[in-house]
């Protein structure tokens, strides 16, 4: 029989045994550290008003954590807010380990016109991660990944699926550039998660809330002409 193509994430399966995990690694933005704490501090302060509590601290990493309930079960959703440059633990370690093992793991960097990722100077590191953690037998069954980097749907939909495959693993990318300090979008898709909105809900409330994208003189003109709604699925 021919396997039918998925059409929709499996956001249940990251629900399944009761307990939701998430990284949210900020940077490290390679224009300057103020850039990325005040988008560290936007974060916090969104999880707090979404209704996280803050329950661990250390340098660079802040945990929060709250319950809610997705089809009558009781969920404990743990949420690491990283900001990757003055992180006082191994970056690439911490990488690594939420490639395995985190239900949600979310990028918020530079893209470099899709040339690079900052998360470090030397990119190998990034994909000598990706390939460890991806290669890990007790990997999750199923992940989301959120790139919020410019245009991160023009390459990450073929160079990221080199990495991660297509069996359980689901992409939000964007389309156009993107104002690097809003943060609001991520976790507008940690409330619709919880909330157990479908992914057509969690795409518009997430459009919404950037509002205006950003327009670089790098952009097409005919570009300029398009829906340039930012948010688009990578569904595998």
């Amino acid at each position: 029989m021919k396997k039918t193509a998925r059409t929709a994430p499996r956001y249940d399966m990251m629900f399944g045994d009761g307990k939701f995990n998430a990284t949210l690694l900020i940077g490290p933005d390679p224009f300057g550290a103020f850039y990325d704490y005040s988008v560290f501090q936007g974060a916090r302060l969104k999880l707090k008003k979404t209704g996280f509590e803050l329950t661990g601290h250390k340098v660079g990493l802040d945990i929060f954590e709250t319950v809610f309930t997705h089809n009558g079960n009781s969920i404990r959703a743990r949420i690491r807010l990283v900001h990757g440059r003055s992180y006082s633990g191994g970056l690439q370690e911490l990488w690594s380990e939420s490639l395995a093992y985190e239900d949600l793991v979310y990028l918020k960097s530079h893209a470099g016109y899709g040339k690079h990722l900052s998360l470090s100077d030397d990119v190998s590191c990034f994909t000598d991660a990706m390939k460890e953690g991806f290669s890990h037998p007790d990997r999750k069954p199923y992940q989301l990944y959120y790139l919020d980097c410019c245009k991160s749907e023009m390459y990450y939909r073929d160079v990221f699926r080199e990495y991660v495959g297509y069996e359980g693993v689901d992409l939000i990318l964007h389309q156009w550039f993107c104002n690097y300090i809003i943060i609001g979008p991520v976790v507008v898709l940690l409330r619709e998660l919880m909330a157990g909105s479908d992914f057509e809900t969690i795409v518009a409330e997430m459009n919404d809330e950037y509002g205006v994208p950003h327009v670089d003189v790098e952009d097409d003109p005919e570009d300029l002409k398009q829906d340039r709604k930012m948010v688009t699925y990578c569904v595998g």
